[in-house]
């Protein structure tokens, strides 16, 4: 999620990059003319002067950045252009709800997110199938299975492992 949320952070400063060349202004004639779509300028132009101080801030970040950092970085947004548009939109959607939490907030979702990284992706399926079939129920079930959770959680490693024997018992395992 970092990487993704990285690169949507940078996706809409590379997007605007030639433009902010500009400063603002159309090239004049020469040889060493930029070109930029004309939508591109457009949206340039439409911009704020906060928002063009801003784009001009990452784009120095940006240059900032080593070469290697910043092929990287290429190659991630590449990959987003790449994907599926729904794919896309969802990332994006879920990357401006990020962007509304608070840094306190923000910190949180990385924490766990790199929590779920550790996890084995055999383990995380397993998890992702539990949440569609959880999905699925029906408001009633879905309270049932929520009440079962909690009193799960609250066990101790102990009950948790003679519950595990009854079941294996009942399945004749």
């Amino acid at each position: 999620m970092t990487r993704i949320l990285k690169m949507l952070a940078m996706a809409g400063m590379l997007v605007l990059l030639p433009v902010t060349l500009l400063a603002g202004q159309p090239p004049e004639t020469s040889s060493q003319d930029i070109t930029i779509s004309p939508g591109l300028l457009e949206r340039w132009r439409a911009m704020s002067p906060e928002q063009r101080l801003e784009l001009k801030n990452k784009l120095e970040r940006f240059k900032a950045l080593t070469p290697a950092r910043r092929e990287k970085l290429q190659q991630r947004l590449l990959k987003l252009r790449n994907l599926p548009a729904a794919e896309r939109d969802r990332l994006r959607k879920n990357f401006r709800s990020y962007q509304m939490l608070s840094p306190e907030a923000q910190s949180l979702v990385l924490r766990r997110y790199q929590k779920w990284r550790k996890i084995p992706e055999n383990e995380r399926q397993r998890f992702r199938r539990q949440i569609r079939r959880l999905r699925r129920m029906d408001p009633a079930q879905r309270q049932r299975f929520m009440k079962k959770l909690r009193r799960w959680l609250g066990m101790t490693p102990t009950e948790r492992e003679r519950i595990r024997q009854r079941v294996r018992q009942r399945r004749g395992g």
